[in-house]
């Protein structure tokens, strides 16, 4: 037991003389050459030698105390509860010199020289960035569909595909220019309310997944065929430019937009399959690098989803691996544009696709719902669809769902979309930079001068980013505010899409990440 005793204290003693050694030369060396570099991660994160030495040091000791307490005042890295797994290694002087020599970007440009000054930039940017979880807007991202022979086509054109293994659903501009392929596309793309099992599915006989879950290349170009069409591309770029590199430190977290979530305690296969995605998303980008808490980035619809799926983890999970939320033209409460598209169809902004040829499967998603305006909003005594002899307010929108024939979508509505908008808590201990554009005509009332829904109405305008309402953007300001760690960002005169594609409004964009890094 003596001998024991004393062959762990003298490992003990020569790990932490190592680690001083470490400590005292990254010191000098960081005076030496006046850098910026962290040699320890933040509190979030376990000690680590950088990741650019890429050394295979010996391990001469491991730890023999249990939490990182001593070792953080060893080290004087900032550990707040959280234990982390610290190693102490001891390496060859030769390794020890080389790692010195590659950090100081000395080595691999020659025998005191320095590395140029764009690698040294690189590698100080992949040093400080902490990884970003990207979520796409509606109909933002790839899907691909299979039809097995359960699928029964409404013609030979739309089972062409059948049994051919899979394809690209959406996007695919090409198919869509032909009046029959927007047919096929419309009936493919449905989905089936089941009120048994209160839960919504494909068509029979329509598979569909999302591709390269993970990564950024699904949303870059939702049609890869035309890469004209595109909103995230210039902000993926701009954030290469900071250093971000896919798969390393930059992720994508698309989706099947057609669908959502439900209440806690209802079902939604997909929704849920996706939130399970997303938590293990989150999770390996923090452990890829270095344990550092993770920037969840969105657009849109997808802040609406990223928000459910951040109330819905355990506090000390958001603590760990969440560094920021950073929703962008999120509509919290929906918007009356919404009312307006069930009407007449959503063309996906195709100029030359008729909304009213996807009207019927527009009507049939799940997320259709999710943009319709919330009382808690827009309250009740604010009309926002007006005909000859009634007003719809949104507390009316049940009413107003029965009027245009689609009753049938009132059960889900209610149980399943009203529940999640009536209140809309801060994500506690989590950091939230929201940015918005205001100020560009935005519709907020229809008038119909009859009963008719089919005429084109005359529409009363207000503020917000053209298709978002102000109310609706800024729902979340004033309780947000008061859980502290809250910013509010108003972009004048940009549009819901402009403001990840005009440069001025980009800017600010990024700005915020670069302050949540």
């Amino acid at each position: 037991m003596t001998a024991a005793r004393s062959i762990n204290a003298a490992c003990f003693a020569v790990a932490a003389a190592t680690l001083f050694a470490f400590s005292f030369a990254s010191l000098v060396w960081q005076l030496a050459f006046s850098t910026k570099r962290r040699w320890m991660s933040n509190a979030h994160s376990a000690l680590v030698i950088p990741s650019v030495c890429s050394l295979a040091l010996d391990v001469c000791a491991t730890l023999f105390f249990a939490g990182a307490g001593l070792a953080a005042r060893v080290s004087g890295a900032d550990v707040r509860g959280e234990t982390y797994c610290l190693v102490f290694i001891v390496g060859r002087w030769s390794k020890a010199k080389a790692c010195v020599r590659e950090i100081a970007g000395i080595g691999a440009h020659g025998e005191g020289k320095r590395a140029p000054r764009s690698v040294q930039a690189s590698r100080q940017l992949h040093l400080h960035l902490h990884p970003i979880v990207l979520v796409p807007g509606y109909a933002s991202n790839e899907l691909d569909a299979r039809l097995t022979q359960l699928y029964r086509p409404s013609s030979l054109r739309c089972g062409e595909r059948k049994g051919q293994g899979w394809f690209r659903l959406f996007l695919n501009q090409s198919a869509l220019r032909d009046p029959a392929g927007v047919r096929c596309f419309g009936e493919q793309m449905s989905t089936v309310y089941d009120a048994a099992s209160d839960d919504y599915y494909n068509v029979p006989g329509v598979e569909t997944r999302v591709p390269v879950f993970g990564s950024t290349k699904a949303f870059r170009y939702p049609d890869p065929d035309d890469k004209s069409f595109s909103y995230m591309e210039k902000l993926v770029e701009r954030l290469e430019k900071m250093g971000y590199r896919d798969g390393e430190t930059m992720f994508g977290a698309p989706y099947d937009f057609r669908y959502a979530v439900a209440p806690v305690g209802r079902p939604s296969r997909v929704g849920s399959t996706f939130f399970r995605a997303l938590k293990s998303l989150v999770e390996r980008a923090s452990r890829l690098n270095s344990g550092r808490p993770v920037i969840i980035f969105t657009h849109s619809y997808g802040g609406t989803l990223a928000h459910q799926f951040l109330v819905r983890r355990p506090l000390p999970w958001r603590r760990r691996f969440v560094r920021r939320f950073m929703p962008v033209a999120a509509p919290w409460g929906g918007l009356v544009l919404g009312m307006q598209v069930l009407l007449s169809g959503n063309n996906l902004a195709l100029p030359f696709v008729d909304p009213l040829a996807l009207r019927q499967e527009y009507r049939s998603l799940q997320s259709s719902l999710w943009p319709l305006p919330s009382p808690a909003v827009f309250g009740t005594a604010q009309p926002l669809v007006t005909t000859k002899s009634r007003n719809y307010s949104a507390g009316d929108v049940a009413d107003f769902l029965g009027a245009i024939g689609l009753g049938e979508a009132v059960e889900p509505y209610e149980s399943r979309v009203l529940p999640l908008f009536g209140e809309l808590p801060a994500p506690l201990r989590v950091p939230v930079s929201c940015v918005v554009g205001v100020g560009l005509r935005t519709p907020e009332r229809m008038v119909y001068p009859g009963d008719d829904f089919d005429v084109t109405p005359g529409v009363v305008v207000g503020d917000g980013d053209g298709l978002v309402n102000l109310a609706s953007l800024v729902a979340v300001e004033t309780t947000w505010s008061r859980a502290g760690h809250f910013r509010m960002v108003k972009v004048p005169n940009v549009s819901h899409t402009g403001i990840l594609v005009e440069d001025r409004a980009l800017d600010i964009v990024i700005h915020e990440i670069k302050l949540a890094n």
